[in-house]
């Protein structure tokens, strides 16, 4: 039997009581998967480029200036570790104008921060159903 790496999930955001909400609702409705966090973007691609594998999603916020949301997912989208990975803008309130940029500019979805145990559990479950392939190298 071939020993594949563990999927992981990369939460990009800089307030670690949401990594802590995100960490619980992944120990109780994906357990097969890992949630790593990053307090930055270029901690993030850094670990991303010499990691064994792919993230298999990306969650974004709280990293990235407001202003440099849009440049940054570009960053991302082209960067060799998220090309195919289904990368997801998290927002704390919603903005149609905001979704509408991001999901044109190639972003996989726009979530609201979830405030409850349900809607934690919805927006894993979507993220973990929209999660690319697992790859083993870059």
């Amino acid at each position: 039997m071939i020993d594949t790496p563990t999927p992981w999930i990369a939460l990009l955001d800089d307030d670690e009581d949401d990594f802590m909400f995100w960490q619980y609702g992944f120990d109780n409705w994906a357990k097969t998967i890992s949630l790593k966090w990053f307090v930055s973007a270029e901690s993030f691609l850094g670990e991303a480029a010499k990691a064994a594998n792919r993230p298999t999603a990306i969650v974004l916020d709280g990293v990235v200036p407001t202003d440099d949301q849009e440049a940054w997912l570009t960053t991302f989208l082209g960067h060799v570790c998220c090309q195919n990975i289904p990368v997801f803008m998290l927002s704390g309130q919603f903005n149609q104008e905001q979704q509408q940029r991001f999901l044109a500019l190639g972003a996989s979805g726009y979530l609201v921060k979830p405030t409850s145990f349900q809607e934690l559990q919805d927006i894993i479950l979507k993220v973990v159903d929209k999660q690319g392939p697992p790859v083993a190298s870059l």
